[in-house]
């Protein structure tokens, strides 16, 4: 049988398309490998100390009612998750910072594919897997800041553990909408829907705000432009999610630790709003300036991809789905200020502009709409038949160029510089850990260490044992007091 060209062409595509998913593996498991060496800084001290007589339900209990952070007292659900990975014991902060980065690249995938099945858009499930990884990547390549959003347990699980357990939340979402047309929506379902959304609202304020401004325009999307009678069970699942979150909202609100400090501000929705939409527009701004190259990439990518695999098809877009696909693409940027100025409503009211590490929702969801804006294009975008394969032929070496050297330089400088700043940094604390544990034994309660440097902005043990950081890292051990100092000066 005579092989035929468009054959011949799909199985070079795929082949260039499964090298490339692995390149993204690659860096991908350097990233989640970095997470072994993640050790105690600043405020996993404080944490991890009321663990150590309580359950992780009494230890969220205790800090709710009475704890003196009035920000990190709102959330229940970043140290409920903090104290279960407390039981794993020894190894709990890099089995758990690891585990969650590898989570989130699941995540991600089954949400791809959930919304690729419910949009009826018929590619291979290898695509979903590649596209799933490139956004994982190129979230961590772009991060404001990686340490702090990732590989600082604290604020992972603040920032970046409710984007996790998000992913899984929107698949299961978009799997359930899409049963709903041709079945019913079990009571349990709502329930879980409920629960989840609850759970995700009580790590941070950032991906609430967000989710209670997204979950409405999805409602009203339902409403007007979905299917009957699907819509109305739809519609249902949605609010109950809604529910979940705005209930997360009020516990996190009405935090009795949390009123005085509420009492304190002045509450100006006016500038709120005025200040959140501007604050989201310079962000947008300064990501187009601070990461042009790399936010290039994350739409060249999916443009091509996706083009390129239109070009197996025999059948072209009609003129009612090109028409939806340019309202999207119109769409699309100013939705995505939208939800940026409502995560960073939170910091707006709280401390004006977002930290680096509350910002990392944010340049993932900027990211998401360059790739989303690439591949529309790229369904849009036919060349003349006389050139087609020409075209093809040139377009699929810089796709492979950019989708496998671009991962792998990547891959170069994470394993290059990054494995080796952080596995030294990790061999030390644990010889210092073992130190501190060795002065205890003698009997020792009083203890002068060795000096280690903050990180990415982290406070580590301060010369001072008045320092807040030393304070719960003595608590933590059972110790009077603890200091650190250079090496050379400790006697």
């Amino acid at each position: 049988m005579k092989f035929k060209v468009k054959d011949f062409k799909t199985v070079i595509f795929r082949y260039v398309l499964g090298i490339s998913t692995f390149a993204l593996l690659a860096v991908i498991g350097l990233y989640a490998y970095l997470g072994a060496f993640s050790r105690y800084l600043g405020d996993d001290y404080c944490e991890a100390m009321l663990f150590k007589d309580a359950s992780p339900v009494s230890a969220v209990v205790e800090r709710y009612t009475t704890g003196n952070w009035p920000r990190a007292t709102m959330r229940y659900s970043n140290l409920l998750f903090e104290g279960f990975s407390e039981m794993i014991e020894k190894n709990g902060m890099p089995v758990t910072i690891t585990f969650t980065a590898v989570l989130w690249v699941i995540g991600l995938i089954y949400a791809i594919h959930e919304i690729r099945k419910s949009l009826k858009i018929n590619w291979p499930f290898q695509m979903d897997l590649f596209l799933g990884i490139l956004l994982v990547f190129f979230s961590f390549l772009m991060a404001p800041n990686l340490f702090q959003t990732v590989y600082w347990r604290s604020a992972m699980m603040t920032h970046f553990a409710p984007l996790v357990l998000g992913s899984f939340l929107l698949g299961f979402l978009v799997n359930q909408m899409r049963r709903a047309e041709t079945q019913l929506i079990s009571p349990v379902i709502n329930g879980i829907v409920f629960l989840a959304a609850f759970i995700i609202a009580g790590f941070s304020e950032p991906p609430t705000t967000t989710m209670l401004v997204a979950l409405p325009l999805f409602m009203v999307a339902v409403w007007f432009w979905g299917k009957t009678p699907a819509k109305q069970k739809q519609f249902t699942l949605l609010a109950w999610t809604f529910a979940g979150v705005f209930m997360g909202l009020v516990v996190m609100l009405l935090s009795p630790a949390s009123a005085g400090a509420a009492q304190e501000k002045t509450l100006n929705l006016g500038g709120i709003l005025v200040n959140s939409f501007l604050y989201s527009y310079l962000f947008l701004l300064d990501s187009l300036r601070t990461v042009p190259l790399p936010l290039l990439i994350s739409a060249l990518i999916p443009f091509m991809l996706v083009w390129l695999y239109q070009q197996g098809k025999t059948s072209a877009l009609s003129n009612e789905q090109k028409r939806v696909v340019i309202i999207a693409m119109l769409a699309a940027p100013f939705l995505i200020w939208l939800l940026i100025a409502a995560g960073f409503s939170p910091s707006v009211y709280g401390q004006g502009f977002p930290v680096e590490r509350m910002r990392f929702l944010a340049r993932t969801m900027m990211i998401v709409v360059f790739m989303l804006e690439g591949a529309l294009f790229g369904l849009l975008l036919n060349p003349s038949t006389r050139y087609k394969s020409i075209i093809y032929w040139v377009v699929l070496p810089l796709f492979a160029a950019l989708s496998i050297v671009y991962p792998i330089r990547a891959a170069y400088y994470v394993y290059k510089f990054d494995v080796p700043e952080y596995r030294a940094r990790a061999e030390y604390w644990d010889a210092r850990q073992t130190q501190i544990y060795t002065l205890i034994a003698q009997g020792q309660t009083d203890l002068i260490i060795p000096q280690l440097d903050g990180v990415e902005g982290v406070k580590e043990m301060d010369v001072s044992e008045n320092h807040w950081v030393n304070h719960c890292a003595a608590q933590y051990y059972g110790i009077n007091s603890i200091r650190a100092l250079p090496e050379e000066n400790i006697p």
